[in-house]
């Protein structure tokens, strides 16, 4: 296993009769090629519905548990499951996920469905939206519909993605929410499953930005108070609840970002979406 680090990983099974915690372990060149094992092995287990609610780098002379099939496996485990009462506990999207390291402040735990609204002092409104795993894209979809055309799309691929400095990759031939959406459908993976980078759709009215960001959370930024009006009616009609302080992945919590071990790499996607018409972008160029 060349390149390979081990992660140890908490996975969390979810039943209305049997939900229990089991920690898991794997060897894999990233935090998106251990998860997916993880879970390869708990299906394998028997597991129908597995979610691995934590995860962190692992030493392994810290291991002292029984664990099977042996600490040398490319994937392992501790045969003991931690049973608990059924909580229906919020799914944070593929992407972003917590670490173990408790630090002062919010817990993973405390993250629920929301949204919240600040308006800075130069009548920038930010819409900030908490939505599990499940409804990411859809809520994406609707909030898009409530214009027709769109001025650019956009990719940021973050500074902390192969520690390497942020890079804009923009699109104005996807103008639309049906070519945008068609565009996240077609390239899932690279796009809304990767936790590091972040989605815009611009639209000129406000100077409006609609983002799935790195932290696979939906921000709105917008100076019309109209497009803001739009927006929380549709997260009103959706029945997501608006909070003043709503925890959330991104503030006072130990996380990590990954991507599936199938998406593109940095530089393979950097020339994909050259290929498929997308430009670099220098701000302020």
């Amino acid at each position: 296993m060349h390149d390979a680090n081990l992660y140890v990983g908490l996975i969390e099974q979810q039943d209305v009769e049997d939900a229990f915690i089991q920690t898991y372990w794997a060897r894999a060149k990233d935090f998106g090629g251990a998860i997916e094992l993880m879970l390869e092995a708990a299906r394998a287990n028997g597991l129908e519905t597995p979610d691995v609610k934590e995860i962190d780098p692992y030493n392994i002379q810290n291991l002292t548990a029984e664990v099977k099939p042996s600490r040398e496996a490319r994937v392992f485990w501790n045969p003991t499951r931690y049973r608990f009462p059924p909580e229906g506990a919020f799914q944070i999207p593929y992407g972003v996920i917590p670490s173990c390291i408790e630090e002062d402040g919010d817990c993973a735990s405390d993250i629920t469905e929301g949204y919240t609204t600040y308006t800075g002092e130069n009548g920038l409104i930010r819409i900030e939206v908490n939505v599990e795993r499940s409804g990411l894209v859809s809520l994406y979809e609707r909030l898009l519909c409530q214009c027709n055309n769109y001025k650019v799309f956009w990719y940021l691929l973050h500074d902390h993605w192969d520690e390497k400095d942020d890079a804009f990759l923009i699109n104005e031939s996807l103008n639309t929410p049906a070519k945008i959406m068609r565009h996240l459908q077609e390239n899932e993976l690279d796009s809304v499953l990767n936790g590091l980078v972040t989605l815009t759709s611009y639209r000129a009215e406000g100077d409006t930005n609609i983002n799935i960001s790195d932290h696979k959370r939906i921000i709105i930024t917008t100076y019309a108070p109209d497009v803001a009006a739009e927006c929380r009616a549709v997260l009103t009609k959706l029945e997501y609840p608006e909070a003043e302080d709503l925890v959330s992945i991104d503030y006072r919590i130990h996380h990590w970002h990954y991507r599936h071990p199938n998406s593109r790499s940095r530089e393979e996607l950097i020339r994909h979406l050259g290929s498929i018409g997308f430009s670099d972008w220098k701000p302020g160029a």
